[in-house]
């Protein structure tokens, strides 16, 4: 009895044998395809490194572009102070050369000691004479 339960044993791996080996395709199928999942897993998570080292660079390169942008601005401001400062200056020599030329209408002086002259060759010039001094 107990060949008889071995060959119906075996009758029966052979049967469910049969519907496994249908099955085998499916698998090696599956697989495949896990394994181009696996490479495709790889790829990813390549670009996804490659893209942190990205992405760190370009916080890199903003913070150094704001502090540049921070700088710029700074000296941006200071240089539109000088500016105005140069505008103040500039309206006092205004206001001096207006005076000037108000005292010198007064005197009647109708010639400007800092016009140019056409020919300095042709109006001799005179000797400069020493001056006294006033508190000697």
């Amino acid at each position: 009895m107990h060949e008889m339960q071995v060959r119906e044993r075996v009758a029966r791996w052979i049967e469910e044998g049969k519907d496994l080996f249908a099955l085998l395709p499916e698998l090696l199928g599956a697989e495949k395809e896990a394994d181009l999942l696996r490479r495709e897993l790889m790829e990813l998570r390549k670009e996804l490194a490659e893209s942190k080292s990205h992405s760190g660079d370009m916080r890199k390169e903003h913070g150094d572009l704001h502090k540049q942008l921070e700088a710029l601005r700074q000296q941006n401001e200071q240089l539109m102070a000088e500016k105005a400062e140069a505008g103040q200056a500039l309206a006092k020599v205004l206001e001096t050369v207006a005076a000037t030329n108000q005292i010198a209408q007064k005197l009647g002086v109708t010639k400007s000691p800092f016009a140019r002259r056409d020919t300095p060759a042709a109006t001799p010039q005179p000797a400069a004479t020493p001056q006294p001094a006033a508190n000697e």
